[in-house]
């Protein structure tokens, strides 16, 4: 008995090895097992089944590498627009699906995905494979829609690569093709099967019938679910993450990869600044460039809070309409990507991010509730839906309003993060589970917040990290943008435009100080011009800005030389200079969010900065230029006379001679010394005799002596 109960423990503990054995298998071919995915881009012309047949070879060898692991050919079917659905030819689809279901490929499986369904010829192809997943509302067929008849060869050639695979029953598949043809679902006593309605007769005269089912609709179409209840789809899935989850599979192993083919091939691009129409531009024909030459792995350096939200969805469209299979694009975030920068850096196939960096949160834009819903809309449609990719997240990043929740499956295991109105459109939102926000939006993320979330790939320092991240040789040479954009992006750094500022306000003291029109203006027009030039190609300053700077000068000059009074002109003049430099530095007018609200105090405290550090070098020109050698007659030192002022009441009358022009303002040797006078407004030149016609309030005013 004890030798019974012995072996009955024995054989338990066998099973249970045995499973767990077969478990741990399982699991390890799952992780292990190589995958590759190749696109099909519908219709199948011209040569588009020996492209598709160049890119599995190149790849055969790496899934036949292991003959224990049986690698997965994923064949994913997209469309270039609606007439590509239905406009393969029949002869290209028939080699590409001889090609698939043929000896060559027999130690792989091949697997067709068809995100958006499929139909025409390009039905024939996916029949090749042996499996066949496709979302639940997708349509497979019906394969003879273009064609005004189907023949025998047509028919003969479905049914051919039907028994190949028996994905599909051949019936099935003649029936997907030919409107003619009728099949139903028998069910007998020794099974079901599926055969054309002509052959039930002679199905029951060898088999007892229980039921006969015709398939509807006529000509034959299966939808996802549809197919899937009939055991023709093997998998219901709309993205590739679920197909990679469905067939067990880590997501990177159904991740496009350009690098296969000869390692990367990067180039750089960069977005500083405020996001305009022509930095867009830039950007655009920098990156077209680059692809043209040959480039696989597209680095976007983004350090911007954003601008024009229209613009980068723009950006962010052309970048999401990239092919994957031959390109790949990293943005790079350095410093920030606030705003709509954040969708910018969220079309990217992939966010790289530097530790203190910022992704989202608000930005150099303020969105009122209809722009919001404008942007929301053109994400979906122009990036989330191309790139099946969720859009919950990505908006909430640099839209108002969107709460997004931490979403679990718990049958599948799956997580995303979806907003409520995201997961109530899901045809299976019955399965998932609403956990905790995120935050408010629109979201401010950190690095590592960005990568425990998943938005974010690589936590990086500096450019080598990320050559580190992607394994970029140090010795590929990564081509960088050109001088005029390193020259744009210096210009337009804050310290260089405050810099720029300083030498400009220096430089119109120094002619204030000197006759006529000379070097001190010549260095202040330079400066001034450059100030405004770069911050234009920075996208914030405008022609608004460069007028208002202009009438400002023009009111100060007309308070200070034409028409003295009671420093109105000046005043206003004043005020215009200092609103169109902070202006320039930002692309709002008024702030209306905490961002904007810093970025203005961070532009005043600039102007500020420089106002300082104009009078601090004018007190140090007035002390230490005259007496250099070279440049003492850039500010001439006044002459050495007695400087004691007697009352100013008692210089009615008194006669001098000028030493300086009065233009209306100057000096002149008064009562044996230099005194500060003004004329009516007359231009009086150095060395003419003049009177004291008036003294009030500390100003004096003197007129021509003579005829």
């Amino acid at each position: 008995m004890w030798r019974d109960a012995g072996s009955c423990v024995s054989r338990r503990m066998t099973w249970a090895v045995a499973i767990v054995a077969a478990f741990a298998c399982a699991t390890g071919r799952a992780a292990g097992t190589p995958a590759v995915l190749v696109p099909v881009r519908l219709p199948i012309t011209g040569t588009r089944d020996t492209q598709v047949e160049a890119a599995v070879l190149r790849q055969l060898d790496r899934l036949t590498a292991d003959p224990a692991r049986r690698g997965v050919l994923v064949l994913e079917f997209t469309a270039a627009g609606d007439d590509a659905v239905t406009a393969s030819d029949f002869g290209r689809s028939l080699e590409l699906a001889r090609f698939l279901s043929g000896e060559r490929l027999a130690g792989v499986k091949t697997v067709a995905f068809l995100p958006e369904g499929a139909s025409g010829h390009a039905v024939l192809a996916a029949l090749a494979c042996e499996e066949i997943v496709m979302p639940a509302d997708a349509t497979l067929g019906p394969a003879g829609v273009a064609e005004t008849t189907i023949d025998d060869a047509v028919r003969a050639a479905y049914a051919q690569i039907a028994n190949r695979r028996r994905t599909i029953p051949p019936a099935v598949a003649v029936a997907l093709v030919d409107p003619a043809a009728r099949v139903v679902r028998v069910a007998t006593e020794s099974g079901e099967r599926f055969a054309a309605a002509a052959d039930v007769p002679q199905i029951r005269e060898s088999v007892a019938v229980i039921g006969v089912e015709a398939l509807e609709p006529v000509p034959l179409e299966l939808t996802g679910r549809r197919g899937r209840e009939l055991g023709f789809v093997r998998l219901l899935a709309g993205t590739v993450d679920e197909l990679a989850r469905g067939l067990d599979l880590p997501p990177e192993a159904l991740a496009a990869d350009p690098s296969r083919d000869g390692g990367w091939r990067p180039a750089l691009a960069t977005l500083d600044g405020a996001i305009t129409a022509d930095a867009v531009s830039r950007v655009r024909s920098r990156l077209d460039q680059a692809v043209a030459d040959g480039a696989n792995l597209l680095i976007l350096r983004i350090d911007s809070a954003g601008g024009t939200p229209e613009q980068s969805l723009v950006l962010a469209s052309w970048l999401a309409a990239l092919d994957p299979e031959r390109v790949r694009s990293v943005a790079w975030v350095p410093r920030e990507a606030r705003g709509d920068a954040a969708l910018v850096a969220a079309a990217c196939d992939e966010i790289v991010m530097q530790p203190d960096a910022v992704l989202g949160g608000e930005g150099a834009a303020t969105l009122g509730d209809r722009q919001a819903e404008s942007v929301a809309a053109a994400w979906k449609a122009g990036v989330a839906r191309p790139r099946g990719r969720t859009w919950s997240l990505p908006l909430a990043l640099a839209l108002p309003g969107i709460v997004v929740h931490h979403a679990a499956q718990p049958a599948s295991g799956r997580r995303e993060w979806l907003c409520p109105e995201e997961l109530a459109a899901r045809p299976d939102h019955d399965a998932w589970q609403l956990g905790a926000p995120l935050g408010t939006a629109p979201l401010r993320l950190a690095a590592r917040g960005a990568e425990e979330i998943g938005i974010a790939t690589h936590v990086v320092d500096g450019l080598d990290g990320l050559r580190k991240a992607y394994g970029i040789d140090a010795a590929v040479a990564l081509p960088q943008p050109g001088w005029a954009e390193e020259l744009l992006a210096a210009l337009a750094s804050p310290g260089l435009a405050w810099l720029l500022l300083l030498i400009g306000g220096a430089g119109l003291y120094v002619e204030l100080k000197t006759p006529g029109f000379g070097f001190g203006g010549f260095v202040a027009m330079v400066a001034f011009i450059v100030y405004f030039w770069s911050q234009y190609l920075h996208g914030t300053s405008g022609w608004l800005e460069v007028m208002l700077f202009l009438a400002g000068l023009v009111c100060v000059a007309a308070e200070i030389l034409v028409l003295p009074g009671f420093g109105v002109l000046g005043l206003g003049g004043g005020l215009l200079v200092i609103a169109a430099l902070v202006l320039a530095s930002q692309s709002f007018v008024l702030p209306t969010n905490q961002y904007q609200i810093r970025q203005m105090q961070w532009s005043l405290t600039g102007i500020l900065g420089a106002i300082l550090g104009v009078a601090a070098v004018a007190a140090l020109l007035r002390r230490w230029l005259p007496a250099t050698p070279v440049l003492r007659h850039v500010l001439l030192e006044p002459p050495a006379l007695p400087t004691e002022l007697d009352d100013d009441a008692d210089l009615m009358g008194a006669e001098g001679m000028t030493t300086t022009r009065l233009s209306p303002f100057g000096k002149a040797l008064v009562a044996g010394a230099i005194r500060d006078v003004t004329t009516d407004g007359r231009l009086v030149e150095p060395g003419t005799p003049v009177q004291v016609a008036e003294v009030r309030g500390g100003r004096i005013t003197v007129r021509p002596v003579g005829p």
